[in-house]
């Protein structure tokens, strides 16, 4: 899958993050959920492990948990109960190397790798926690928007350095324009929250840059949309320091 068309899905998630967020937390689970199915089924093949249906029920097993956790809390901070899932998903790697083992000589790797979707789809739970917290509801909005909208700019021209520069810019503007139009945020958290949401598609976007082209359609949607799932973490941290 070209670069241009992983940029889109990345945009296409953010947007959908965005549009559910702004309907309410029900939604935006129900739109976080199908963000973590689509990085699952595609993970396996981007980390190219021997047990693709082992990796993938463990994906979405931590995700489905750390979702239903935040989502179904009562008090916050939301996300203490993450904790839980992403040890759960650490466990279950372990084990299944053991019960499902991989080719010899890679178990280290096959574990890592599984370890690390589960974490990957743990984070997008820090949307919805976002998203619950009292005077944070709006940075869900603007942290999907500038996030979609920083990631079509990271392969908007040839030159990787220039496309960084757009990238941050535009991510970093479009989060202060939207926080000055919502009444409950301002420019400058708006700003910080678009940074983090560039910051994340910048990085995804580069060292996707340095490995080889994921091939499958499967691998380029998971390698898509796991900057989307990645930045709910980073705008749950933010939002936490801005508004406590």
């Amino acid at each position: 899958m070209i670069p241009s068309t992983r940029a889109t899905i990345t945009a296409v998630a953010a947007a959908l993050i965005a549009a559910t967020g702004f309907l309410g937390p029900r939604y935006l689970a129900a739109g976080v959920l199908a963000c973590i199915i689509a990085t699952a089924i595609g993970w396996p093949h981007l980390m190219r492990v021997t047990r693709p249906w082992v990796t993938t029920g463990i994906v979405v097993g931590g995700g489905v948990l750390s979702l239903g956790a935040v989502a179904l809390g009562r008090n916050e901070p939301y996300l203490r109960f993450m904790v839980v899932a992403v040890a759960a998903v650490t466990v279950a790697s372990l084990a299944a190397e053991v019960f499902f083992p991989g080719r010899r000589g890679h178990a280290v790797t096959y574990v890592a790798a599984t370890a690390g979707g589960g974490a990957v789809a743990a984070s997008g739970a820090a949307w919805v926690a976002v998203s619950r917290t009292l005077g944070a509801e709006d940075l869900v909005v603007c942290g999907g928007v500038s996030l979609a909208i920083a990631a079509i700019a990271t392969v908007s021209t040839s030159r990787a350095q220039l496309n960084t520069g757009l990238a941050l810019g535009l991510g970093t503007g479009t989060g202060a324009a939207l926080g000055y139009l919502f009444a409950d945020l301002s420019w400058f958290s708006g700003g910080f929250i678009g940074m983090l949401c560039a910051v994340s598609a910048v990085l995804i976007q580069e060292l996707y840059r340095r490995e080889p082209r994921p091939r499958g359609w499967r691998s380029g949607i998971a390698a898509g949309v796991a900057p989307v799932l990645i930045a709910g973490a980073l705008v749950y941290i933010g939002g936490r320091l801005l508004i406590g």
